[in-house]
């Protein structure tokens, strides 16, 4: 009995270790494959962003610049603990522009700093950042425009909250494997991380702009009516109100004074398109506004009868509203066509919501390339926050479809065409241009 009594809990122990190495076994070839990005551990990152531009033989062109250039004092004035994201183009996708290591080396070291800073983002932006998003990504890139500044979001001026330098940007993400840059594919994702920072090696380079909207639509020809219509009502608004001014004020306004005191809220027809003019000689503050374009073609206006500009004019004078309300002694009203242009410009903000004492929601970022075009953008909040509550937030007012693969817009509730996108991602200094074959019609506008 003594020996049976040692025996039962022997045997129970060699059970018990059987049983678990057979679901230890069972849990190891049972487990799911690893998905995602393989992120190698800390120590396994010991080079250098410099150091793997030179180990990689696609980079020679770019490496070349890089020896010449000064951008390695200029990344260091950033601090020795800033950390720097690369998009570096292949010596093929700088061959398409007619960069070589021989053309590098007859480059000032100037511009060879602007090549450069053009393609370096301070901060350490990882595929990860790039991938869980459903819009783009804007990179600021280290290249300055002096002379411009945008609207204040990120404090790059000491001491002032009322305007940002600007600087290149380009609004990057990952779609698929393939890395897309201000809409356009990239090539492959391809990302190395570094000490420093990380890099991403292109296999096109990315598009600078060097254009305002106002000099792209007017170097383009597709877009007479929209551009010229706009101008000749402009014109007619100064005619039509300053006159009536004089006996209040003892003179006629000219058309900037018109513009800077008496009738501000007018979405005049350069606003947004051009650098603006300084209100006094020597003031520094934002003069050029960054958003989204959505240019009707002369087309567009022909298929809803307008074949000149001064049709839309006339349309304009028969059916506005632009007037001087003497009791209230201050401009009021416009024109029919201000309305829909304002979509087209804006997103329709004019018509967004403000308190009894006229305030609105402040603007929010409206920079879309093709890949945000589409549903997901139904529900955007286009003016949201600043001097009101949340109750009078805006609400993206054009509604976006696919059909065909094509994008398609339209006024929400409007009954008439939707306009397609015919020509996309059209660069300029203040952001996208599309062109779309039909007008934005709000519902119940008419056109007769």
């Amino acid at each position: 009995m003594k020996n049976r009594k040692n025996f039962i809990p022997v045997f129970g122990l060699l059970f018990l270790a059987v049983a678990l190495f057979f679901t230890a076994c069972q849990k190891t070839e049972f487990m799911p494959d690893p998905e995602g990005e393989k992120v190698p551990f800390p120590d396994t990152v010991k080079s250098s962003l410099v150091d793997i531009i030179r180990a990689t033989p696609t980079l020679k062109t770019f490496y070349a610049a890089w020896e010449k250039g000064n951008i390695k004092n200029l990344l260091k004035e950033k601090g020795d603990k800033a950390r720097f994201t690369v998009f570096a183009p292949s010596d093929a996708a700088f061959q398409s522009q007619g960069i070589t290591v021989a053309s590098i080396q007859k480059m000032t070291a100037a511009n060879i700093d602007s090549l450069l800073l053009f393609y370096v983002s301070l901060g350490d932006i990882k595929p990860i950042n790039l991938q869980d998003r459903s819009d783009n990504l804007m990179v600021k890139s280290l290249l300055p425009k002096p002379g411009v500044y945008v609207k204040y979001y990120e404090g790059n001026v000491p001491g002032t909250m009322s305007y940002d330098l600007y600087f290149h940007r380009y609004y990057m993400k990952i779609q698929g494997d393939e890395l897309l840059a201000n809409g356009k594919k990239t090539g492959k994702l391809n990302y190395i991380p570094a000490t420093d920072g990380g890099l991403y090696t292109l296999t096109r380079t990315i598009e600078k702009p060097t254009k305002t909207i106002l000099e792209i639509l007017e170097a383009n020809g597709r877009f007479k009516l929209f551009l010229e219509s706009q101008r000749l009502t402009d014109q007619l608004f100064f005619e039509t109100i300053a006159p009536v001014l004089e006996p209040y004020i003892g003179y006629i306004p000219d058309d900037e004074e018109m513009r800077s005191a008496w009738a501000t809220y007018r979405f005049y027809y350069t606003t947004g398109w051009k650098f603006t003019k300084p209100i006094y000689e020597g003031f520094i503050g934002q003069n050029l506004t960054v958003s989204t374009l959505f240019a009707p073609t002369d087309e567009a206006f022909r298929k809803v009868g307008f074949n000149t500009a001064e049709d839309i004019v006339r349309f304009n004078l028969e059916h506005g509203d632009a007037r001087f309300d003497e009791d209230y002694f201050e401009i009021k009203g416009g024109y029919p066509m201000d309305t829909l242009y304002n979509y087209h410009r804006d997103f329709g903000r004019f018509n967004r919501p403000r308190t009894p004492g006229g305030d609105g929601p402040s603007n929010n970022a409206t920079v879309f390339f093709s890949n945000d075009l589409g549903p997901q953008l139904n529900n955007y909040l286009v003016g949201l926050g600043g001097n009101v509550g949340p109750e009078y937030a805006f609400t993206m007012p054009l509604e976006f479809s696919f059909n065909n693969g094509r994008t398609q817009i339209k006024i929400k509730g409007s009954s008439a065409p939707a306009a397609t996108v015919i020509d996309a991602d059209i660069l300029s200094l203040n952001g996208p241009i599309h062109v779309v074959d039909n007008l934005f019609v709000p519902k119940g506008f008419k056109f007769k």
